[in-house]
């Protein structure tokens, strides 16, 4: 234990004395807070906004559509709606809209029948759809009107509301439990990348720099190994606290400023027992990956390997994040529960299970079990790694090697 103490302090006082380290959390603390700070941030401009917003919804109502009317007799009944005629025929709209003097026009052939000119489209252009809407509610009327029908009572009828009683039984997260799984994913992917890697080219170094020999002669490599992961992995979790704790003290200076749904979603998703099961997982797949990384480590001979050597975890963090991103749209979806179950994915799909839809308590215990068991399995492969590691130089070892010599051990 003594020795531990020793590397754990060793490692842990060496991480935090980085410079680039204190400078980076320091920069994603004030980001945190300005993220939170948004809400008061706008109302500040929300009059400025507010007052243009009808500046300009004033501006449009009296410019109206650019038109062109295929005959006198639509002329006559639509300019009331949509405004004059800017041009006298459509091939001299399609010229202006050609010469960017005007950004679109419509062309109003029928009740029923128009033509839109645009010289480029985007998906935020939503002129041709309220256009379109307050055209058919037109034709519509006239319809109703020529068959000798009511059409003011006609739309009372169709508008009549719906009412609802909503009784959810089990867990109704909202919109706002994506976001929160988008936000940990993130959290939980840059935390594993950064600091895997760390612990991976940590290990390289001292086998490259033969300080690794030095270190097993007076340390075990089982105390060598643990101390790393434990100093890493609590640099990490105090990085990452650090930030959240900058979001959370902006979050409850600006809280007056959130509407009050937000407020009520955020209270419904994140509950003790949610917040609970999402930090214990995040733990357990943490120290997994570390150890992994760890392992990866211990198995080059030279720090330039180290990327070489960890690039397999990508593939993991690409079929557990499409595993998460499957998991927020179908919580329930049988391949979701089967990897709920899967040390690698659950760390996410668990999670997120538990937080949109019911999940019995029996299956978050024998997934984390199973996290558990993980965990210990290959801190016990990367102290294996790290020791026959130790006695090899040279080339870089690969995972075929590592197995037959733990056969025969």
């Amino acid at each position: 234990m003594k020795q531990f103490k020793t590397v754990f302090k060793f490692e842990l006082l060496g991480l935090l004395k980085n410079k680039s380290l204190l400078i980076t959390t320091g920069i994603m603390m004030v980001i945190a807070v300005v993220i939170t700070s948004i809400p008061t941030i706008m109302g500040f401009f929300g009059e400025d906004e507010e007052d243009f917003d009808r500046e300009e919804e004033t501006e449009q109502v009296e410019e109206g559509y650019t038109i062109v009317y295929a005959n006198d007799e639509l002329k006559e009944l639509l300019r009331g709606v949509f405004g004059e005629e800017s041009y006298e025929s459509a091939d001299e709209l399609r010229e202006a809209v050609k010469n960017e003097e005007v950004e679109t026009g419509f062309v109003i052939e029928d009740l029923n029948q128009y033509q839109y000119i645009a010289y480029d489209r985007s998906l935020d252009s939503y002129e041709q759809m309220e256009f379109e809407a307050q055209l058919e509610r037109i034709n519509e009327t006239t319809l109703f009107e020529q068959e000798g029908m009511d059409s003011e009572r006609i739309y009372e009828i169709l508008n009549t509301p719906i009412e609802v009683e909503e009784v959810v039984l089990g867990r109704d997260t909202g919109g706002s439990g994506t976001i929160i799984a988008f936000a940990i994913i993130f959290i939980m992917y840059m935390l594993i990348l950064l600091y895997g890697n760390n612990v991976a080219t940590s290990v390289a170094r001292e086998k490259d720099s033969r300080t690794m020999e030095l270190l097993i002669t007076s340390t075990k490599p089982k105390t060598l190994i643990l101390g790393k992961v434990a100093a890493v992995g609590l640099t990490g979790v105090l990085q990452i606290g650090a930030i959240i704790l900058a979001g959370v003290i902006g979050f409850f200076a600006n809280k007056g400023s959130y509407p009050e749904l937000l407020l009520e979603l955020m209270k419904d998703t994140m509950a003790l027992d949610t917040v609970a099961i999402y930090v214990l997982f995040s733990i357990l797949g943490y120290l997994l990956y570390l150890f992994i990384y760890a392992s990866l480590g211990s198995l080059v001979s030279k720090v330039e390997d180290v990327a070489k050597s960890t690039a397999p975890i990508t593939y993991l963090f690409i079929i557990a994040y499409f595993a998460a991103t499957m998991a927020m749209n179908m919580p329930d979806n049988s391949i979701i529960r089967v990897t709920s179950f899967i040390p690698f994915v659950s760390m996410f799909t668990m999670p997120i299970r538990y937080m949109m839809t019911t999940v019995p308590l029996v299956s978050v215990i024998a997934s984390i079990l199973i996290m558990v068991l993980t965990v210990i399995l290959f801190a016990g492969i990367s102290i294996y790694i790290y020791r026959f590691g130790s006695l090899n130089y040279g080339n870089r070892l690969t995972l075929k090697e590592v197995i037959k010599s733990i056969k025969r051990n």
